[in-house]
């Protein structure tokens, strides 16, 4: 289904980037909505912790009830399935595609969400999931490409084989990092240049949200951009892991902002740093989970 005009105009004003801001120039469009997007809305694990269900639901309007209405946020497939179709309320082309995340030793199943969107002929790579190594803008879909994401970050697309592959002659866009330019690159994550459905997102769904290995399952963590209101552009990222927030300014090294020893501090820092509010009853839910926040006696 797609977004009405209405919604897309209720998204606008929840991001704070109203139409009557919008340039003219479409990239230009997408770029500064992108960056709206990851400063007002998080990445963040907080519906497996904090709600007495515990389960994430893709269906297009309860991610609009639970981002726009709520003020909620999530992790790849709630994100970039609702940025996927209010890009198209707003008259993009969008292509939804599916991929792999890149652990230590080994690159995972298919369980990965971007958005690939063309204008003019040219296509470009969008994706508002991926926590703090996210590119943060639209990156042109060409064979290695080297950008800057949060400086002295860099990002790498390539289009190559994956060191998994039995046929050598597979080839999927590989997307990586690098903390500085002297520093080696990390794979991040890869996706696959073929449209996925929705079903396949939800059957993609299960194992981030159920299983015990799975890492927003272990873990309450977040991330959302520090928008430069200036110049447009994300200037950098607040993370939560657990019991710490740090701030990770462009050109500096990352600072712990807060060390949280309780449920009710982190409940404040969620709001403080990831302007998400959480209602009584989404605080009590994650009473007696190996994630809730205890002090040490």
């Amino acid at each position: 289904m797609e977004y009405t005009q209405d919604e897309l105009d209720r998204y606008l004003q929840h991001i704070n980037y109203p139409r009557s801001k919008h340039p003219q120039d479409a990239l230009q469009r997408l770029t500064e909505l992108t960056a709206r997007q990851v400063s007002r809305v998080p990445f963040e694990s907080f519906s497996l912790h904090y709600s007495p269900h515990k389960q994430l639901c893709l269906d297009p309007e309860a991610l609009f009830e639970k981002i726009v209405v709520h003020g909620k946020g999530g992790y790849c497939m709630e994100l970039n399935g609702l940025f996927a179709g209010m890009m198209r309320a707003l008259g993009y082309t969008v292509l939804s595609v599916g991929g792999r995340v890149k652990l230590p030793t080994r690159w995972t199943g298919l369980g990965h969400m971007v958005n690939i969107v063309t204008l003019n002929a040219v296509r470009y790579v969008v994706d508002v999931g991926f926590g703090s190594h996210q590119p943060m803008r639209p990156i042109q879909l060409t064979p290695n490409q080297i950008f800057t994401q949060i400086a002295p970050r860099r990002g790498l697309l390539e289009y190559r084989t994956l060191s998994q592959h039995t046929d050598p002659s597979q080839r999927v866009w590989v997307y990586s990092t690098q903390e500085d330019p002297s520093a080696p690159w990390e794979e991040c994550n890869m996706f696959i240049d073929a449209e996925f459905f929705r079903a396949d997102y939800e059957a993609m769904n299960l194992s981030p949200m159920t299983s015990r290995s799975s890492p927003f399952v272990q873990n309450v963590l977040a991330m959302r951009a520090i928008l430069n209101e200036d110049t447009a552009e994300v200037d950098g990222v607040y993370t939560l892991f657990g019991n710490r927030v740090k701030r990770h300014m462009k050109n500096e090294k990352a600072q712990v902002v807060a060390e949280l020893t309780n449920e009710e501090e982190r409940v404040k820092a969620i709001e403080k740093y990831f302007l998400v509010r959480l209602t009584g009853l989404e605080r009590r839910a994650i009473s007696g989970m190996t994630s809730e926040l205890k002090e040490k006696p």
